[in-house]
């Protein structure tokens, strides 16, 4: 294992999200700030609560679910449905899988480039600079140039340093996230540990990445995996299953991604 800041001792700059305060909502406490949509990506902090919070964000007919912490920090969301009016809603436990509406905004998106979205942390896919993962991935590029020896460097380094984590697949817990540097650390994981980690590191060198999840058929297995943006097209790539999978891309259906 390369450890994380050995071989590459230059700057570390890379895309990072930010509250700058210049287009902000507020409602019963809850704070969007939606100042930088055309990177792709708005932010949002909740309340202090002994109840759960619940952000969704909508687009036309899609939505997706998040979970919101209680300590008043901000999360990083995508905005992965492309350009439009977007609806932003932030929900407070009831009882149970009882809610209640806190705050509704709608923002208008407008994005140069929609891929631009795969380039940032967020809630998913965590990372900032003093990450090892980050530091790595600076590592492992340092002498390499093009966006596909930055991509199977990392995804052969991956498939190779980590191993899948059953135990923790039979008990993981609903609202579960990755954390990319404890999966470094702990040298196993589950697939949303390998997926999380390939793409922090991917975009960590300005490369866009999706973490994908869905289903792989025809054994209908719940999976996350990456797409990766190279030479003009989205490349499929899963570290999870690595180069020995039977599966091929033709297996995999995408119903999310981040």
């Amino acid at each position: 294992m390369v450890e994380p800041g050995s071989v590459y001792t230059g700057p570390i700059e890379i895309p990072l999200p930010e509250a700058s305060g210049e287009v902000v909502f507020e409602e019963n406490g809850i704070t969007v700030d939606a100042s930088h949509t055309e990177d792709g990506y708005l932010m949002v902090k909740g309340i202090p609560s002994e109840k759960r919070l619940k952000v969704q964000v909508t687009r036309n007919e899609e939505t997706y679910t998040y979970d919101l912490n209680q300590e008043e920090e901000y999360e990083v969301y995508p905005l992965q449905m492309g350009n439009g009016t977007y609806g932003v809603e932030v929900f407070q436990q009831v009882e149970g899988t009882s809610y209640s509406p806190l705050s509704y905004t709608e923002v208008e998106v407008e994005m140069p480039d929609t891929d631009r979205v795969y380039l940032y942390p967020n809630q998913y896919v965590w990372y900032t600079n003093e990450k090892n993962a980050v530091r790595l991935s600076y590592d492992l590029c340092m002498d390499l140039t093009s966006d596909t020896e930055k991509a199977e460097c990392i995804y052969n380094y991956i498939v190779g340093l980590l191993t899948y984590d059953y135990e923790k697949a039979a008990t993981v817990e609903k609202g579960y996230l990755p954390d990319v540097d404890a999966t470094l650390q702990e040298r196993k994981g589950i697939c949303f540990d390998y997926s999380a980690l390939f793409a922090a590191m991917l975009r960590a060198q300005n490369i866009p990445v999706r973490l994908a999840i869905g289903y792989v058929r025809p054994d209908n297995i719940y999976h996350a995996w990456n797409q990766v943006y190279l030479d003009g097209e989205w490349v499929w790539m899963d570290a999870t299953f690595g180069p020995a999978s039977s599966y091929t891309e033709d297996n995999y259906t995408k119903e999310r991604q981040y």
